[in-house]
């Protein structure tokens, strides 16, 4: 069921070869092979065989799509002199996402390996896909960008057809017109961007936003789900596996949430240490290989500050990751790094028909 990469960083950009391709376990090498330490049983009342940790919501192949999108200023220093013009009119400071998406296979995709060997940034958004019921196009890929902002998911909106127009009568026009695809999680994104502005116009996904701001958005996109399944569908409505995370370049938030009593979400780590591991600059390995003049590099401690979030870890020291709880989400600032429980109501526990 998918898996996913982010990174951020105030000041330490990073490699994309070297987070998304060079890790035994990175991304691109999670279409088949899962690595989950410290994952607790899905449902510990109901433990079948001594996989079963490691199987539920987490070991489909993920062999349906990639996608990257990587934070540039290219644009911007790129604008008409210092008069505050632009080509098109509208001024866009800072860091803009990148984006690449391809239905070939990433490890074996030679323009995906060649974007990730020539290509530095301190924000990286990576998504592999497992297609549930929407076709395998690359418009359907993740992440999904709505100008400066970029948003990401693993899992699904259970029985998204029979809500997917409720989803839409509650977005905002601009919001709506951003889709571009088919699937649950472009919709639950352009639902996030309508909360996130307000019902802002198009102009709107210029700006960013405080990270309170945008935790508020992924809680009040999670509720309209939640809410409209149990409207529509009542005691009928099935539980929701919906890892989310979205960035405006400069902070991200990311949510790991299922709505049932016992069941855990799919796999979800942070680690504010790893990437240090993940960069050749610095000593030591992401797989603990001994690598020739590799501890001639720069100190560690001469690292920036930087936050990943992924579904699975990348590097061999386990110690360096942490699994996010369940119903629990990060928000993280260029100053500022939290985990904190998400609103829950015990009303949205629903039940697994497949248990």
């Amino acid at each position: 069921m998918c898996r996913w990469f982010a990174y951020i960083s105030p000041t330490e950009p990073c490699l994309l070869e070297d987070v998304l391709v060079t890790p035994k376990n990175s991304l691109s090498r999670q279409v088949h092979d899962h690595y989950l330490p410290q994952l607790i049983a899905h449902n510990p009342e109901d433990l079948h065989d001594a996989d079963h940790q490691m199987t539920a919501r987490n070991s489909i192949y993920n062999i349906d799509g990639l996608g990257v999108a990587w934070y540039t200023s290219s644009n911007s220093d790129f604008e008409r002199g210092n008069t505050g013009e632009s080509s098109d009119g509208i001024l866009k400071e800072g860091l803009r996402p990148a984006v690449y998406k391809t239905v070939q296979p990433p490890i074996n995709d030679l323009n995906f390996r060649s974007i990730c060997a020539n290509t530095e940034t301190r924000v990286c958004f990576a998504h592999i896909r497992a297609a549930s019921s929407t076709p395998i196009v690359s418009v359907n890929n993740h992440p999904f960008i709505f100008c400066r902002h970029a948003f990401m998911h693993n899992g699904v909106v259970s029985d998204f057809t029979k809500i997917k127009r409720g989803m839409c009568d509650q977005m905002s026009d601009a919001a709506y017109s951003g889709i571009n695809g088919g699937t649950d999680s472009e919709h639950i994104a352009a639902l996030y961007m309508t909360f996130l502005t307000d019902n802002g116009d198009a102009s709107s996904f210029e700006r960013d936003y405080p990270v309170e701001k945008m935790a508020e958005a992924m809680h009040k996109a999670v509720a309209a789900v939640v809410t409209l399944q149990r409207k529509l569908l009542g005691s009928k409505a099935q539980p929701n596996s919906l890892n989310l995370c979205a960035t405006d370049g400069i902070k991200l938030v990311a949510y790991r949430f299922r709505n049932h009593a016992t069941e855990q979400p799919p796999s979800l780590y942070y680690s504010t240490k790893a990437g240090t591991t993940l960069n050749r600059k610095y000593p030591d390995h992401p797989d603990g290989i001994d690598v020739p003049n590799r501890s001639a590099g720069k100190a560690v401690e001469d690292h920036g500050r930087h936050l990943i979030v992924a579904s699975e870890p990348s590097t061999y020291k386990q110690e360096d990751w942490h699994l996010i709880g369940k119903n629990q989400c990060v928000l993280a600032g260029p100053e500022s790094f939290e985990v904190r429980d998400v609103p829950y109501e015990k009303a949205w526990d629903a039940e697994d028909p497949n248990a």
